[in-house]
Parts: C-alpha cells; sequence; structure tokens
C-alpha cells in the first residue's frame, strides 16, 4: 500500500484536572490561525531500511537518514503551509532527537531539539489544532514493517493500553488526545499506515513512501515523488484540522499500561518503582488517569530498563 490514504475517529481530553472530560482544549472561536505540530522520526523516512542508516555511530549511513528524515518534514511543512497553517512546531523525535538541521526550516517553523523531554516524541503538543506524525514505524512485532519496535527496541517486547497492543503511534495518540490535539496525519510505511487507519479511522490522512518486504528492506518510492505524495497528504491533512474533521483519538478512563520487557532482569528493576504492579517475569502494570503521567512513566521505566547490564 504505497501512497496516500485517509482515516478517522474521535475524541478528546483536556487540560491538567480535566484532562480526560473530553473537550477540545482551544475552542478557537474567531481564530482562524491554524497551528500544526510535527513529531518527526527516522525509521519511516524515504528510503530508509537498516538501523544503520538511524544510528550516529555509523556516519556515512546516518547522514542519509538525517537527509531523508528532513526531506520528509519539509514536504509536510509545505503542504501544511499550502492548506493554510501560519505557525508551525516541529518536534525532532528520533532518538537523541538532534538529527534536523535548524538552518534549512522556513522562518515560519520552530525546531524542538534534544532530550531529555518530558513527553519525548509528544513534547510541547499541548495547544495546537493538529497533529503530524511524520515518517514514523510500526509497533513491535508487526510483519513486514520497517524497522518495527516500540519506543525502545533495547528493552520493550510490547506495550499495552487499556488492553490493546499499542505502538509509539497509539502511545503518542493518546497524549494528544489528553491535550484534545487531534492527529490528523501519519506518514512512513505500509504497515504504520495500516496500524494507524486501525486506530484513527477514515478522517486520518496516511502517506505510506515505502512498502516492507521484511524488517529492513523495502520497496522505496523516491525522494522525487514522495516529495509530492507528502505535500498533498500534508495539505489535506491541514484543511481537516481547520474544518475539524481531523480524528482524536478514542481512549477511556481509567489508564491501565502494561509493558513487556524483552528481558526479566530488566523487569526486575522496574518493578522497584512505587505503584507498579509486576503481573508475570517480564511484564509490569501501572494504573492511573492521566495519561501525561503514563507517557512519563514510560520514560522512567525504560531508562531503568536500559541501565541493567545484561
Amino acid at each position: 500500500m504505497l501512497g496516500g490514504r485517509r482515516s478517522e475517529t474521535h475524541t478528546g481530553r483536556i487540560a491538567a484536572e480535566r484532562r480526560n472530560c473530553g473537550e477540545p482544549q482551544n475552542p478557537g472561536k474567531g481564530d482562524e490561525t491554524v497551528r500544526i505540530y510535527v513529531s518527526a522520526d527516522m525509521e519511516g523516512a524515504t528510503g530508509v531500511v537498516s538501523a544503520l542508516q538511524t544510528r550516529s555511530d555509523h556516519p556515512a549511513e546516518y547522514a542519509f537518514g538525517c537527509k531523508m528524515e528532513f526531506h520528509d518534514v519539509m514536504a509536510v511543512i509545505e503542504g501544511a503551509i499550502e492548506g493554510g497553517a501560519k505557525e508551525i512546531l516541529v518536534n525532532d523525535s528520533h532518538a537523541r532527537m538532534i538529527n534536523l538541521d535548524i538552518s534549512g526550516l522556513p522562518e515560519n517553523v520552530r525546531l524542538l531539539s534534544g532530550t531529555p523531554k518530558a513527553l519525548g516524541m509528544v513534547e510541547g503538543v499541548e495547544g495546537y489544532d493538529g497533529a503530524f506524525f511524520t515518517a514514523y514505524h510500526a509497533m513491535s512485532g508487526t510483519p513486514l514493517a520497517v524497522l518495527d519496535h516500540t519506543v525502545s527496541g533495547a528493552t520493550l517486547y510490547d506495550v499495552r493500553l487499556n488492553g490493546h497492543l499499542v505502538g509509539e503511534t497509539g502511545i503518542n495518540g493518546a497524549v494528544c488526545a489528553a491535550f484534545g490535539v487531534p492527529v490528523a496525519l501519519v506518514t512512513g510505511d505500509a504497515a504504520v499506515c495500516r496500524e494507524a487507519s486501525g486506530l484513527l479511522g477514515e478522517n486520518l490522512v496516511t502517506c505510506s513512501v515505502k512498502e516492507a518486504h521484511g524488517n529492513a528492506s523495502a520497496d522505496c518510492f523516491p525522494p522525487s515523488r514522495t516529495r509530492n505524495l507528502l505535500r498533498e497528504a500534508a495539505r489535506e491533512a491541514t484543511l481537516r484540522i481547520a474544518s475539524k474533521r481531523a480524528p482524536v483519538q478514542k481512549i477511556s478512563l481509567p489508564y491501565e499500561l502494561e509493558l513487556t520487557f524483552k528481558y526479566s532482569r530488566q523487569c526486575d528493576v522496574v518493578s522497584y518503582v512505587p505503584g507498579v504492579e509486576r503481573i508475570d517475569g517480564r511484564t509490569v502494570r501501572m494504573r492511573g488517569s492521566d495519561m501525561v503521567e503514563m507517557r512519563r512513566w514510560i520514560n522512567v521505566a525504560t531508562g531503568l530498563a536500559g541501565s541493567v547490564a545484561l
């Protein structure tokens, strides 16, 4: 499934004590300015198929990954501006989050760069009219998906939110929903587009730039073609945001988050955190009423698990 397609869903919830009531955070009456938030990963970028292309310890291959992440980001920026966006924040969301060259961005675009960030890939999303997830990848364990993993390939086997398997699209979409921000566009390989469409429904716009033949191989469109595909998808997504047709992820309270680690020793360490329930050899559970806190807990848990010597 190469190229763009669309899908949709609905829900919402908002600020602090009202975070889960389903009301939009920014009614925006009389304000025609469309503000777009872009969460930019790398594994789903045009032409990227190998982990070497996403890692800074392989400089030659990594340079290509950075170039392609920037290419896809610029294409969606162009489309968003064509669709009427006046303000755009790009959150560099891959690995150390210092992959994008700010010198090439338009003057009406800001870059959120570096790490740590409390909300990781969706840091700073609060207050925006809609979110784009660019160059995303499918959740861990997805067949025929380029570089599939969830949050941390070194520590997490899978993640369940309210009993459902989720990847980074589902986790980050839930945080956006906590702030009443719709996710209007997801780009990456065909697998993540299918995953996102199943989660967010028919009013989501998706754009596939490649189709996996395996975890580290794919049939890829060239940049000359994906630029046009991504630009048009972003333009349509921006129009859907402006007309209040972009989907907000549906999720009910309370939140129940289960993290299954790759190794029991990683689970040992995370299970020592107060409030965490260990439910089997490799899985812990956390419950709460605040998705923002759930997302922060994922950061803490993966950080602790990653510190374990194996």
